[in-house]
């Protein structure tokens, strides 16, 4: 508030003192002294309130200072907060691209897995048929080498029995030989042949022509060839008679083959009397004209044809149940 002239106011005093009585004049003086106390206060306040003024001007600058730096703090802020935004909505659709691509990533890899899972179940088959499969080959293949071992020791004991048949063959041959090497002239031979021995009897060693009764040279040779024979377990023994290719016929005898199954049964049948060979053993035959020694149809080679064959053959029961 500005101060009043002092000419002012000394004239409107004087103007009032001349005008109004002396009560008045008290009233005016007070009221003067009211209105001095008044400007004196608010000249104190205006000076109070310009102090007060210079203090918000400079708060106020300085809020303002303070205002400007947080706008442009907040523009900063709104800027980085927009390329927080756009880097937030570029990494959230590179995420959904990724979760898409991921999503298809998976499909395939589930898709990839049940293929291979499909396939590894194909293997396991696959190899439990081979397991399987191997199991029955080597299963097989022991069976096998025990078949093999069990014929490899069937071929050894096979082997070592046709040794000994072998060895038992020559040792009746020897032991025949020498026994008979006294007729060696007199029409008796004695030979090894397919692993038998044969002891060939010359007919005119045993019969007369025509005849089925051993004459007495032949029943000497016959004792020997028992001898030789005692005892003898592994042999089968086979007599056979054979015949020239002249017709035979008789009142007895209807033909050749007659003559020589006669003949046969005749020499069996001394031969388990007379030489005490087991019967059980011996087998009489006939085989006629059918297995001739010389073919030649001349005097010589129907006396070769005319005979009497021990057939000493090694038995085959032991050899055949090794092969069974």
């Amino acid at each position: 508030m500005n101060k009043l002239p002092k000419f002012v106011l000394i004239f409107s005093l004087c103007s009032f003192i001349a005008c109004v009585p002396a009560r008045k004049l008290e009233e005016l003086q007070l009221s003067y002294d009211n209105l001095q106390s008044q400007y004196d206060e608010m000249k104190i306040r205006k000076e109070f309130g310009d102090t007060s003024l210079i203090e918000l001007q400079a708060e106020y600058s300085a809020m303002t200072k303070q205002w400007n730096a947080l706008k442009n703090e907040c523009e900063q802020q709104r800027i980085a907060y927009e390329k927080t935004q756009a880097s937030y909505e570029l990494l959230n659709k590179n995420y959904k691209e990724l979760v898409n691509s991921n999503e298809n990533t998976k499909n395939d890899l589930r898709y990839e897995l049940d293929r291979l899972d499909k396939q590894l179940d194909d293997k396991k088959r696959e190899l439990f048929t081979k397991e399987a499969s191997l199991l029955a080959k080597e299963k097989e293949a022991e069976e096998l080498a025990q078949s093999l071992k069990d014929r490899e020791f069937r071929v050894n004991e096979l082997e070592s029995k046709l040794a000994a048949q072998e060895s038992a063959v020559n040792e009746l041959k020897e032991k025949l030989t020498n026994s008979l090497i006294g007729y060696q002239n007199s029409g008796i031979s004695v030979i090894q042949k397919n692993g038998k021995v044969y002891v060939s009897l010359d007919n005119s060693l045993l019969f007369k022509s025509g005849k089925t009764d051993i004459d007495w040279k032949g029943k000497t040779a016959l004792l020997k060839v028992a001898e030789s024979l005692q005892n003898l377990s592994d042999f089968d023994i086979m007599v056979e008679g054979h015949t020239d290719n002249v017709p035979m016929k008789s009142s007895t005898i209807q033909d050749n083959w007659d003559l020589s199954v006669l003949r046969a049964t005749s020499v069996v049948r001394y031969l388990s009397t007379e030489g005490k060979l087991d019967p059980i053993k011996i087998i009489p035959s006939g085989r006629s004209k059918y297995v001739p020694i010389d073919a030649e149809n001349t005097a010589e080679a129907r006396a070769k044809n005319r005979r009497i064959e021990i057939i000493l053959s090694p038995k085959l029961d032991t050899i055949m149940d090794i092969l069974k």
